[in-house]
């Protein structure tokens, strides 16, 4: 997972960067985009923002109590500046459809709709969350919960409901490799046995039977998806 962090730097870069070391962190993201650490000298800015935005799955926008760059009486807040970087990012984020998340830094209010340019409207829609100086830790855990289970939720989410089809096929499927099963274990104990049957070895009928239960109880768990083999996924 690729986590690109919004926010401005004269309202919270201390946070940021400290969000971001944390979620380096973190064995399931693979990269956190931050401006002074992720853009090479010399490289164009905006296309750089647009490109890493356009490869992550989630876009967290810190929002202290600056966020707007609130400017002196009469004139205009930078984040209605058609060139501001942290308008860019946002509007580029919800053009994308990315799911956006408001962190909201010590208490800070979300903005009200009349403090952001119409493109950004969208941002007041999202559920936020808190990061705390006095609570950082748990606040951090409580986001990297929301972030990285995002993903598996939206995974479950897609997931077709079974047919009484797709019922059926999958209690025959779970019967089918029951028996395989049962047919390699037979023939293993047979050869190495010296040709006793497995309802000697297992002391009787009341084993074998316990031993075919076992086998079609999981064989069944197995094809209905309840648990799954330790294989690697990407």
């Amino acid at each position: 997972m690729r986590i690109f962090l919004s926010y401005r730097r004269s309202d919270s870069q201390d946070a940021t960067a400290r969000l971001a070391d944390r979620l380096n962190d973190l064995p399931r993201i693979k990269s956190v985009f931050l401006d002074v650490e992720s853009i090479a000298a010399g490289e164009a800015f905006p296309e750089r923002l647009r490109s890493a935005m356009a490869e992550a799955n989630v876009c967290l926008v810190l929002i202290g109590g600056e966020w707007t760059g609130q400017s002196k009486a009469g004139q205009t807040s930078r984040i209605k500046a058609d060139d501001d970087f942290v308008r860019m990012e946002v509007a580029e984020a919800l053009r994308l459809g990315k799911r956006v998340i408001p962190v909201l830094l010590n208490e800070a209010p979300m903005p009200s709709r009349d403090q952001l340019p119409e493109d950004l409207h969208p941002l007041l829609e999202r559920n936020a969350l808190f990061l705390r100086h006095m609570s950082f830790n748990q606040d951090v855990e409580i986001l990297s919960d929301a972030i990285l289970h995002s993903e598996a939720g939206g995974r479950l989410g897609k997931r077709r409901r079974l047919t009484p089809i797709g019922i059926a096929a999958r209690v025959c499927g779970g019967l089918v490799l029951a028996i395989l099963v049962l047919l390699v274990i037979g023939l293993i104990s047979f050869w190495s046995s010296g040709g006793l049957s497995l309802e000697t070895l297992l002391g009787g009928r009341a084993g074998l039977g316990l031993l075919v239960l076992a086998v079609l109880g999981l064989c069944q768990t197995l094809t209905f998806g309840m648990i799954r083999l330790p294989f690697n996924r990407s």
